[in-house]
């Protein structure tokens, strides 16, 4: 797990070629606009999610390298390691968190009272170094 700032993820290009064009999709808003459900744009895949943050929630494993980015709200986000969670992460407007396959992690906590969140997840494609 990664997590930083929106502002320095030109720096991750690196990482993963995709980026570069995930900048340039959340440029232009599209996930901002989008409803939620599945959506292609430029060859990347991406989902949007919107959901009321709760105290609890299941473990998810990560289907492939993704990028969690908070469009709206905030929530708390747990990596998970053996059922346990060995980091956790604020996760609001203006930041990112990748996640890489397999990663497990719980993702929709809320901080404090619940509130409502939106989020686009991004599959990453490309090599990663």
């Amino acid at each position: 797990m990664l997590f930083d700032v929106l502002d320095k993820l030109e720096w991750y290009q690196k990482l993963y070629p995709s980026i570069e064009t995930i900048i340039d999709i959340m440029d232009r808003s599209l996930p901002y606009e989008d409803g939620d459900g599945s959506h292609c744009v430029d060859g990347i895949d991406y989902t949007v999610e919107t959901y009321v943050t709760k105290s609890d929630a299941p473990i998810q494993a990560a289907f492939s390298d993704c990028m969690h980015i908070i469009l709206e709200g905030e929530e708390v986000i747990a990596l998970e390691e053996e059922g346990n969670p060995s980091v956790v992460a604020m996760a609001t407007v203006g930041r990112f968190i990748l996640f890489s396959k397999g990663d497990q992690y719980k993702s929709a906590l809320q901080n404090g009272s619940p509130g409502t969140v939106k989020k686009v997840i991004f599959t990453l494609s490309g090599p990663r170094l």
